[in-house]
């Protein structure tokens, strides 16, 4: 498919008036600053589509939700793909396309990949210079031979503030602008641009052909309280479609000896285990598992075992992680780590064989689900709640085999008529229909407070003037949101923060996501003191990480006590937490 300049992009926009465009199709009359019609997506009496001639974008509030800038409305009224789309609005203003200009988004991400590729080799040279020797010898410290290391492409970024851009920004003419797309670079109050990753040890993160595509950046000598720093999105890295290291173990992972996948959370498991030749071993890094994940994992058509931290927040993911998994067909099996250790840890204190054993025995997902909960041991309404839970979420599975199979192994374990657990799914079937019936335009929820502060931060942040924005992103960063969608919008925002609102909706390619965000960006209500709402929606955010872990420490507590245990460390991480959280 050819393709078009951005700058013939931004003319087409710039020129094709959004009202203009529409009211050849639909008859819209202005009521107050919007005009008003009939929507043309969806049977309607009463006119519920609105359009913007400020912001150029388009909203339906009536039956189908539909949204968007001029290029959309024209894509999904003619059907038409965006180049059409483009084509035809340029015809129609004489505008010139010329398609064959060398630019193309091609060349975008040629250069995203070529800065990329750039930075992993000076971060590589930092390491195995004398500027690197701390840091090298860290991970020495942790068992890393130097082949594992260099294999891996880890390096360093060193501790200062211009040490990427004072060598890359030359090399690419010091375009500020684009330099800025690649994530790894950011830009202060006063306009300065400096490194996103100092005085890290930095993974690269690959795409499954081998170009460097972002990077996770680890503090080894606790000098900042984040201690892994990630790349935000960009036109290359989409972090719910990347698994780390599948570059380098998927020869191991097509291997017909091998029997399982080895799913780890974090850099450090994945380069353990490697290490010492369990090789079919994937990675999330810096994200929770994605359904995206899972259909790439259910490609290979094996049984995956997932091998999480020993802890609770671990064993909470890995029970997360296997209902996605589970949705996409695959098996699973979980192997957990003893004495809340993590999988490398495990690894260098008991050694090879002791975690392979453990690998070639693991527990079926739904037996560890069991165990994990002390599900045996419950009676009555306790026992009740579990299975509720439980059901909901094997409810989820498309897969009707699968999903009898788990009622069946319930119904035996935990000694309950597999009837009465159907009639339970039956009900949660019901439930979901009827749930469906009152939220039919809400495709994304917001239902947790940690998500509706996110929710408002990005409603002020794209509301807002350039100034007042710029102002406000020096507070805020891509690793501050949690729902996937809004981590999205604000990657965008901060890699551009001066991009119009309608051009925004360019860089999502469902509809749902282009129909929420121009849902947000027609919101016309006056934001009553917005710099006191950032205050409480960040102090939200900011603690909620530390009320996650308090709340596992609880309930670590509660299981060393029933086992007798020593509670005292988790105590007074408790008490140690709390205090961060109320001062």
């Amino acid at each position: 498919m050819p393709q078009i300049p951005q700058n013939t992009i931004d003319k087409i926009r710039d020129q094709a008036d959004i009202v203009d465009v529409i009211s050849r199709e639909v008859e819209l009359k202005r009521k107050g600053v919007n005009y008003f019609g009939i929507c043309p997506f969806h049977d309607e009496n009463t006119p519920s589509f609105s359009v913007s001639q400020s912001k150029q974008i388009y909203k339906c509030f009536g039956g189908c939700d539909a949204g968007g800038n001029v290029f959309t409305f024209i894509m999904e009224f003619y059907k038409l793909t965006f180049f059409e789309s483009a084509k035809l609005l340029a015809d129609r203003y004489n505008i010139i396309l010329d398609i064959s200009d060398n630019y193309s988004s091609s060349n975008e991400y040629s250069f995203l990949k070529a800065v990329h590729e750039d930075a992993s080799l000076i971060f590589q040279q930092n390491l195995f210079s004398d500027i690197g020797k701390e840091p090298l010898q860290y991970l020495k410290k942790r068992n890393l031979t130097e082949q594992i290391i260099r294999k891996f492409r880890i390096g360093f970024a060193i501790d200062g503030w211009s040490g990427l851009i004072n060598k890359i920004g030359p090399k690419y003419n010091n375009e500020t602008s684009k330099l800025l797309k690649t994530g790894l670079f950011s830009r202060s109050e006063k306009g300065t641009v400096y490194d996103r990753f100092r005085s890290r040890i930095i993974f690269p993160i690959s795409h499954q052909s081998g170009d460097v595509i972002a990077f996770g950046g680890r503090d080894y000598n606790k000098n900042d309280q984040a201690k892994y720093l990630n790349s935000p999105e960009t036109a290359i890295y989409q972090k719910s479609n990347v698994l780390y290291g599948l570059n380098v173990t998927k020869s191991a992972i097509t291997n017909s000896n091998n029997k399982y996948i080895i799913l780890v959370e974090g850099y450090m498991d994945l380069l353990q285990l490697y290490q010492a030749g369990i090789e079919p071993v994937i990675a999330v890094s810096g994200t929770s598992l994605t359904k995206n994940h899972a259909a790439i994992i259910a490609r290979y058509n094996k049984p995956v075992v997932i091998l999480y931290d020993g802890d609770s927040a671990g064993g909470n993911a890995a029970i997360r992680a296997g209902f996605v998994l589970l949705q996409a067909g695959v098996e699973v099996y979980v192997v957990r780590p003893p004495g809340e250790l993590d999988p490398d840890d495990w690894l260098l204190k008991d050694g090879r064989e002791v975690l392979n054993d453990n690998i070639e025995k693991p527990s079926d997902f739904m037996e560890f689900h069991i165990n994990y909960s002390n599900a045996k041991t419950f009676k009555g309404v306790q026992k009740s709640n579990y299975l509720h839970n439980v059901i909901g979420d094997i409810k989820n599975i498309n897969d009707s085999i699968i999903k009898n199979e788990l009622i069946k192994y319930l119904s035996e374990k935990l000694r309950e008529k597999e009837s009465d657990l159907i009639e339970i799914l039956n009900q949660k079937r019901s439930y979901k229909k009827s749930e469906t019936a009152v939220v039919k335009n809400s495709v994304f929820n917001f239902k947790t407070k940690l998500h509706r502060a996110e929710l408002e931060l990005i409603k002020i942040l794209i509301n807002s003037s350039f100034d007042k924005r710029k102002k406000l992103i020096n507070n805020l960063g891509i690793d501050l949101f949690s729902h996937e969608l809004l981590s999205k919008i604000m990657s965008k925002i901060l890699t551009d923060e001066s991009i119009e609102n309608s051009k925004i909706i360019d860089y999502f390619s469902e509809k749902s996501e282009r129909d929420f965000i121009s849902g947000l960006l027609m919101e016309e209500k006056e934001i009553q003191n917005p710099d006191q709402i950032v205050k409480d929606c960040l102090s939200t955010i900011q603690s909620a990480p530390l009320k996650t872990r308090i709340d596992d420490l609880r309930l670590t507590i509660q299981q060393k006590e029933k086992n007798g245990a020593d509670t005292s460390k988790e105590l007074k991480e408790v008490m140690e937490l709390q205090k961060k959280l109320y001062n």
